[in-house]
């Protein structure tokens, strides 16, 4: 009986964690200006936690990309790794959300790492698979 949810996960999980991600990337860019204007509290903290989900949605989407077998059934899987690689990236209109972001860039710089080398896995997986 909920076996549905399962299943739409199942066969629709990269769709939308990519579409999850585009949106968090979309907030950001349309209302990064919120919090530079006295905006109400809790405008700031869904731009917040917008912010926050960003990074961790792209993250997992790759992570999901990895461990997801069966890379003949979509071969459109082999674009979605470099876009999500975007996602990563940031937008510049939100650098970071508050001043002490910018004493953790060490951190975020093995972050991007990590996942510029899950990226390549992804994209190595899913090219070696097709030939």
């Amino acid at each position: 009986m909920a076996a549905w949810p399962r299943d739409l996960w199942n066969n629709w999980s990269i769709q939308i964690l990519v579409l999850l991600s585009l949106g968090l990337q979309l907030a950001l860019f349309l209302f990064a200006g919120i919090r530079r204007r006295g905006a109400h509290r809790v405008l700031r903290f869904l731009l917040w936690l917008a912010y926050q989900l960003a990074d961790y949605t792209a993250t997992y989407a790759l992570g999901h990309l990895s461990l997801k077998g069966a890379p003949r059934d979509q071969p459109i899987v082999a674009f979605w790794a470099p876009f999500l690689l975007l996602h990563l990236g940031g937008q510049d209109t939100i650098t970071a959300y508050a001043l002490e972001d910018n004493e953790l860039w060490l951190r975020h710089l093995l972050n991007m790492f990590v996942q510029v080398a899950g990226t390549a896995y992804v994209l190595y997986k899913y090219i070696n698979a097709g030939g």
